[in-house]
């Protein structure tokens, strides 16, 4: 009780320092939420009522219609939180050389209601952690304007930061974001770059080539493991006019080839920056499965899973600052030059924050 009370403060201090402007029964909330998923880390609203139950000696149904109602709330949401998040990763950021933001989607059915989650998030070390999302309630691909929907707030917030000033933002996205539309809007629209993953299905043409266009899957017909081919000066599909460098490469330890287009100036570099977007996958592994088995709960409504994500998000956070100090203090090696981490610095945190919270004090 003692540490979950601490801790519940702790987070309330922490959003006046990150400027999270909510109302007070919002603000508590939000905070018993954060904790308990810390604590419990599943995010089904039964179990959430019953570690609120325990620490505010209320009647669980009670707890789990105040869980509804804040889930409901139309005065909290991503766009609300977005800058609390930024500024809550501020020890994070400020070190990188680049700012990677990768976009990716993931979904589940749950009672025959689809839960389609579109997710924008931060890359680091390996993961992946979420600052925006958007939730529909269907199956099916996003289109162009969901893609700017999520993308802009986030792009916006990261440029509105005085201390991220001079540090470059990079877009990166797989086949299901192979759209040289986005590249261009967010080159020429939000001065950002971009590396998406392409399709076989599309075509190339070099600027000024005479040379009729080429399918790439033409081009990926000749490759053989270990080879990779630069082509620079590509407009890809029919339709844009923006010239994109596209890097192919089929590396030995795989079954396929991968094709890349970038509006870096320098594209052996692209599969660097696209190789970091698999830490969204990971990210949302640790939502639906790894951690806060959010694929189980029995939320479907669109809304309410927005919001319930909001604290998950919080809590993400928390759990790679916690893995971070955890590193540099000793207390978790860090992965020799090169290696993968076997363990990514949230699950590691997230079993020390549950260790510590469980204790009679901290």
């Amino acid at each position: 009780m003692q540490t979950y009370t601490n801790l519940q403060e702790t987070i309330l201090q922490l959003f006046v320092e990150i400027d999270l402007h909510l109302s007070k029964p919002l603000r508590t909330m939000l905070a018993s939420l954060i904790v308990c998923l810390l604590e419990n880390n599943e995010a089904h609203i039964s179990r959430l009522g019953e570690c609120l139950e325990i620490n505010s000696k209320a009647n669980v149904m009670g707890c789990i219609q105040r869980i509804r109602r804040f889930l409901s709330s139309k005065n909290i949401s991503p766009a609300r939180t977005v800058l609390p998040l930024i500024r809550l990763m501020l020890p994070l950021l400020i070190s990188l050389p680049e700012i990677v933001l990768s976009m990716d989607r993931t979904d589940w059915e749950k009672r025959k209601k689809h839960v389609n989650i579109l997710t924008v998030a931060i890359c680091y070390k390996g993961r992946a952690i979420p600052v925006y999302w958007k939730v529909f309630d269907r199956k099916g691909n996003s289109s162009f304007e969901d893609w700017k929907d999520v993308l802009t707030p986030v792009i916006k917030g990261l440029q509105q930061m005085d201390w991220l000033s001079g540090i470059p933002i990079h877009v990166v996205a797989d086949r299901e974001f192979a759209s040289p539309k986005l590249a261009e809007w967010l080159k020429n629209t939000c001065e950002v770059d971009a590396t998406l993953r392409m399709k076989a299905s599309m075509y190339l043409k070099g600027v000024g080539d005479e040379m009729p266009e080429v399918k790439i899957a033409t081009l990926l017909a000749k490759m053989t493991k270990g080879s990779r081919q630069v082509l620079y000066n590509q407009v890809v599909t029919r339709k844009r006019k923006i010239a994109m460098n596209i890097l192919i490469k089929w590396d030995k330890g795989y079954e396929e080839s991968m094709v890349v287009a970038t509006t870096l100036d320098n594209p052996n570099i692209a599969d660097e920056f696209y190789g970091k977007r698999f830490g969204i996958e990971a990210m949302h592994k640790d939502w639906k499965s790894n951690a806060f088995e959010l694929e189980k709960t029995r939320v479907t409504d669109p809304k309410r899973i927005k919001t319930l994500l909001i604290p998950i998000a919080f809590a993400y956070i928390l759990c790679v600052l916690e893995g971070k100090k955890l590193e540099e203090t000793g207390d978790v090696r860090s992965p020799p030059k090169g290696k993968t981490r076997t363990t990514g610095l949230f699950l590691n945190s997230l079993r020390s924050i549950s260790n510590h919270i469980r204790r009679a004090t901290i």
